[in-house]
């Protein structure tokens, strides 16, 4: 039997749609996106149907193998069945309906395959394919089965991590011992493993203490929820510190935006940040305290500015406390208006944050021995999407690098 590699198999595969061994709908589908292109007339597809089948081939639920096995491949694999695919009459113009307009010579000599879509990460399995690439692992599964360890950290059992992990922590804990001794405790390891999603989805990341060290900024695509964030960070900074804006704007500029560029002059920049969030906050129900900062501190970082009205400074306060997630006098957290999660109410952590423990709880000396293992920092290091306190991982080295890469390049 001939021997085919998976991308000649998918393009096969296609070669053989237009002998008509597959739905007409499907293949006017894939016309739809571009995988196969075609010149015969009156080939379309309803709304409802392509909505039903796009996501699921998005999803990798589906491959193209689904609905033939060409005689001359019978090990050509099956995956499961699409999912609640509409029975939906054709349109006017369909294929199905249109089938004397389309003769099978007409397949043969009108419909070509795209090589590039063909042998995309969407139609191959993008976890799949980087366990390939850079495991040599046959599938993500597989990979996880085979690959994934359990180590312990300053007592903690970890459980699904990749060795380069397991090796990394290891030179962590033994820099924190050496400098600090045998007592340092290290913060409380929240996440670890989580199946397809980032660097977390290889055992090549991990959270510490996610409820005091949040994810302040930049997440996802909150876009407009970080508009009003932002605007809270820069009160607490004008306020505390007397600065024109929160350094916090600065993340997305990366390392060398904070003094040297060190990951010291970063973390004391965000923890000054941090320590001010937490005083902040702790006036907002301490009224003699509110007035004597603002008579007393205020007025001495301010100097040539009129002292703010105490009520609307209580006011902004509250405010801004319910903007990053606190809990408003109801107990409940301010909606977001489907703008994803505040910071300190999180969906990870049942929306128990709160803003008065300020951001950044992790010893200097534990985030500089991380790095200097090799770890990103998530407050730092992600790119575009600086912000992540809590993270760490392993995208700036060894397999950890490749990985990261593949991601970025299969998005």
């Amino acid at each position: 039997m001939e021997k085919i590699s998976s991308e000649n198999r998918h393009i096969k595969t296609f070669q053989y749609l237009k002998r008509g061994m597959a739905s007409a709908w499907l293949l006017a589908s894939f016309i739809d996106t571009g995988f196969v292109t075609a010149k015969i007339m009156d080939i379309g597809i309803g709304p409802e149907l392509k909505e039903a089948i796009i996501p699921a081939m998005a999803a990798e639920i589906i491959s193209p193998f689904d609905t033939t096995r060409y005689k001359r491949y019978p090990d050509a694999p099956h995956k499961q069945p699409l999912p609640n695919i509409p029975n939906i009459p054709p349109r006017p113009g369909n294929l199905e309906a249109n089938r004397a307009k389309a003769a099978d010579d007409d397949f043969i000599s009108d419909i070509t395959v795209n090589p590039q879509i063909a042998t995309s990460p969407a139609f191959t399995g993008k976890w799949d394919r980087i366990a390939n690439e850079v495991f040599d692992y046959e599938n993500y599964d597989d990979y996880i089965a085979k690959e994934l360890k359990t180590a312990t950290f300053f007592g903690q059992n970890l459980i699904n991590l990749n060795d380069e992990m397991v090796q990394s922590l290891r030179k962590v804990e033994t820099d924190l011992i050496n400098s600090h001794g045998s007592g340092y405790k290290a913060p409380i390891a929240n996440s670890t493993f989580r199946k397809k999603t980032g660097m977390h989805g290889w055992g090549m990341a991990i959270d510490f203490d996610v409820k005091i060290n949040p994810y302040v900024l930049n997440e996802n695509a909150e876009e407009q929820l970080n508009i009003e964030l932002i605007g809270s960070y820069d009160n607490i900074a004008k306020f505390i510190l007397g600065k024109e804006q929160s350094d916090l704007r600065k993340l997305k500029s990366g390392r060398s935006a904070f003094g040297t560029g060190s990951i010291g002059d970063v973390y004391d920049v965000l923890r000054e940040e941090s320590d001010a969030m937490k005083r902040y906050f702790s006036l907002m129900n301490d009224e003699a305290a509110l007035r004597s900062f603002i008579k007393l501190e205020w007025t001495a970082r301010h100097p040539d500015q009129e002292a703010p009205d105490f009520a609307k400074t209580k006011t902004q306060i509250k405010d801004d406390y319910e903007v990053l997630g606190g809990k408003t006098d109801t107990g409940a957290e301010r909606p977001s208006g489907g703008k994803d999660d505040r910071p300190f109410a999180p969906a990870s952590i049942c929306g128990n944050g709160d803003p008065a423990t300020g951001f950044l709880n992790l010893g200097k000396e534990f985030v500089e021995a991380m790095t200097n293992a090799g770890f990103a920092w998530g407050a730092i290091d992600i790119s575009g999407e600086p912000g992540d306190i809590q993270h760490f991982d392993l995208r700036l080295q060894g397999r950890g690098a490749e990985i990261y890469n593949l991601l970025l390049k299969y998005k």
